[in-house]
C-alpha cells in the first residue's frame, strides 16, 4: 500500500511539473482580474501574450464578493493582478494585504482618476435588502470616455511591469481604444442634442456616463425589477412619476411582466433596460455580446428618453443644501475656538493647482455646475489658492510658517470671532489671532476660516494674515490660501476636495 502512494504521488508530481512546464513553455503571462469590465479591457490590452481569468462571475456583486483560498492563491500566483476600484470590489485592500511581493503585479484600473462621492443605493437592488454605500462612486467604466483612460492605464502598468512585452500591449490597445473612441463619438453625436437631459433609473450606477455626456441621472428607490412595490410605494411613485411626466423607467434587468403591467396602468410609465455591466449572463457570452456591444444597447435605450421633449427631472428627495458647511446657521451656534483646532502640520495646495494635479477637480466641478470651464475654474482657483506659503506648522499656542525653505514661528492668543455675509446669502466665520511677538510684520494678524462654527479638529483651512489690523482682513474675498494636511498627496488632496 505505501509503494503505491508513494508511486501515485510521483505520478502526481511528475504531472505538476509537466503542467507548470507547459504553463511557462507557451511564454504567456497569467493575468487574474475581478469582474466583466477590468476582464474585458486587461484581455483586449494582453492579446495572445496572456492568459486572462475572470475571478467573479455573473450572479455575484464584485463589491459583496469574498475570495475562497483558492482564489487567493490564484491572485497569489498570478504574473499581474487587475481590479477596477477598492471602493467597488471593497474586500481587495484586506486581500492585498495578505500578499508577498505583490506591489509591481497590482494594477488598479482607475489609476489616479478622481471619483465622485458615493451614496446609499436603492434599498431593493439586488446588493441585499437594506442597500449598500460606496464612499466613492466607482462606475466609471460606464462611460465610454473613462473606459479609455482605464485601458491606457492597464496598457502602461503592463508593459512596465513586462517591458518585453510593451509593444505587443501597446498594438493591442491602440486597436481597441479606437474601437471605444468611435463608441464615444456614438454617444457624443447620439445625445448632443438631447430634448430631455434627465433619465431616472432604479441602479444608480450612470452618474459618469450622465456628467461626460451632458445628461442627469436621477436614482430611484423602492423599485426590485422582480417584485412590485408596496401599495404606499406604489402610491408614491404615482405622483413623483405624473408630477414629472416620467415616460421611461431604467432598470438593470428587465423587469417582471407584473411590475411593468401595474406601473404602465397606473402611470402610464414604461420600463427599459440600461445595463451596468458589472457581469456578463452565460446566454449574452453565447451570443458574443461584449462591452461595445453592450454599451450600444444602453445608448439606444437611454435615447428612447433623450429623443423626446422634457423638462428637468427633480430627485425624489432633494438633497439640503442649506447647512453648516455650506454657510447657513444660527448666529447662536457660532462659539468661540482654539489654536488647537488648527494643530498640525499643513501644506499648501497651490503648487498642485500649477502642476496639474488639481485639473480633474476643475473639470468636475464645470460638468457639475455649468457655472464656468474647467479653465476658468482654474483661473478662478488659481487666484484663491496663490501664496509662497509652502507649509504651516501650528500648535496650540505658535504657528511657523515656510516660504523658499526658510521659517518664521510666532506665539498666537485667540481674540475672538467674526461673521461675514456673502453676496449669496451664505455666511462664513472668521476665527481670529494676534501674535503676541512684536517682531511678527505681516503674520501679525490671522484668521482662519474652515467652513466649521465650533470647536473641532480643523480637517483644511483657508487662511488670512497681514500687519495692519483685523478689520483689514475682513475684506480679503478673492485670495483665500488653502491648506490640507502635509502627509496627504496631491492624488488624495484633490479627492478629498471634490469629495467635500
Amino acid at each position: 500500500m505505501k509503494k503505491i502512494s508513494l508511486l501515485l504521488a510521483g505520478l502526481l508530481s511528475i504531472f505538476l511539473v509537466a503542467c507548470s512546464n507547459q504553463k511557462n513553455a507557451d511564454g504567456k503571462l497569467n493575468i487574474v482580474t475581478t469582474f466583466y469590465p477590468i476582464y474585458e479591457f486587461t484581455k483586449q490590452v494582453a492579446g495572445d501574450k496572456a492568459n486572462v481569468e475572470l475571478l467573479i462571475g455573473a450572479g455575484t456583486e464584485p463589491h459583496d464578493y469574498e475570495p475562497s483560498a483558492k482564489a487567493v492563491a490564484k491572485i497569489q500566483d498570478a504574473d499581474a493582478f487587475v481590479y477596477e476600484n477598492e471602493n467597488m470590489e471593497t474586500w481587495v485592500p484586506d486581500t492585498l494585504k495578505t500578499l508577498k511581493n505583490k506591489e509591481e503585479k497590482v494594477i488598479k484600473a482607475t489609476g489616479n482618476m478622481l471619483l465622485l462621492p458615493g451614496g446609499e443605493e436603492e434599498e431593493d437592488h439586488d446588493h441585499g435588502e437594506e442597500g449598500h454605500h460606496h464612499e466613492y462612486d466607482p462606475h466609471v467604466w460606464l462611460s465610454p470616455k473613462r473606459a479609455i483612460k482605464m485601458v491606457e492605464h492597464i496598457r502602461d502598468s503592463l508593459s512596465k511591469a513586462y517591458p518585453d512585452k510593451k509593444a505587443a500591449f501597446e498594438k493591442n490597445a491602440a486597436a481597441y481604444i479606437k474601437k471605444l473612441e468611435a463608441l464615444d463619438k456614438e454617444f457624443e453625436a447620439g445625445l448632443a442634442n438631447a430634448k430631455q437631459k434627465s433619465f431616472v433609473t432604479q441602479h444608480a450606477a450612470f452618474n459618469y456616463l450622465a456628467l461626460d455626456y451632458g445628461l442627469k441621472q436621477v436614482p430611484i428607490s423602492g423599485l426590485s425589477p422582480d417584485s412590485e412595490p408596496s401599495a404606499s410605494r406604489l402610491a408614491e411613485l404615482t405622483e413623483y412619476i405624473k408630477k414629472n411626466k416620467i415616460k421611461y423607467i431604467y432598470f438593470e434587468e428587465n423587469a417582471s411582466q407584473a411590475l411593468a403591467s401595474t406601473l404602465a396602468k397606473e402611470t402610464g410609465v414604461e420600463l427599459d433596460v440600461l445595463n451596468p455591466l458589472e457581469s456578463l449572463t452565460e446566454k449574452q457570452t453565447k451570443d458574443g455580446a461584449d462591452y461595445i456591444s453592450i454599451m450600444q444597447a444602453n445608448l439606444k435605450a437611454l435615447k428612447k428618453t433623450t429623443d423626446q421633449e422634457g423638462a428637468e427631472i427633480a430627485a425624489e428627495k432633494e438633497e439640503d443644501t442649506k447647512t453648516v458647511q455650506n454657510g447657513y446657521f444660527e448666529d447662536s451656534a457660532v462659539k468661540d475656538r482654539t489654536l488647537s483646532d488648527y494643530a498640525g502640520e499643513w501644506q499648501s495646495v497651490y503648487p498642485y493647482l500649477k502642476d496639474g494635479t488639481l485639473d480633474q477637480v476643475f473639470d468636475y466641478k464645470a460638468k457639475l455646475t455649468g457655472k464656468m470651464t474647467a479653465a476658468e475654474y482654474k483661473d478662478y482657483y488659481d487666484k484663491g489658492y496663490k501664496t509662497d506659503i509652502s507649509n504651516i506648522n501650528i500648535t496650540d499656542k505658535t504657528m511657523e510658517f515656510v516660504v523658499d525653505g526658510k521659517s518664521k514661528k510666532y506665539t498666537y492668543k485667540y481674540v475672538g470671532k467674526h461673521t461675514l455675509t456673502y453676496s449669496k446669502g451664505n455666511r462664513g466665520v472668521r476665527f481670529m489671532f494676534e501674535a503676541t511677538d512684536a517682531d511678527a510684520g505681516q503674520y501679525k494678524y490671522v484668521q482662519f476660516s474652515d467652513h466649521n462654527i465650533a470647536p473641532t479638529k480643523a480637517a483644511h483651512f483657508h487662511i488670512f494674515y497681514g500687519g495692519e489690523n483685523q478689520e483689514a482682513l475682513f475684506d480679503e474675498l478673492e485670495n483665500w490660501p488653502t491648506y490640507y494636511p502635509s502627509k496627504l498627496t496631491g492624488q488624495e488632496i484633490a479627492q478629498e476636495m471634490l469629495a467635500h
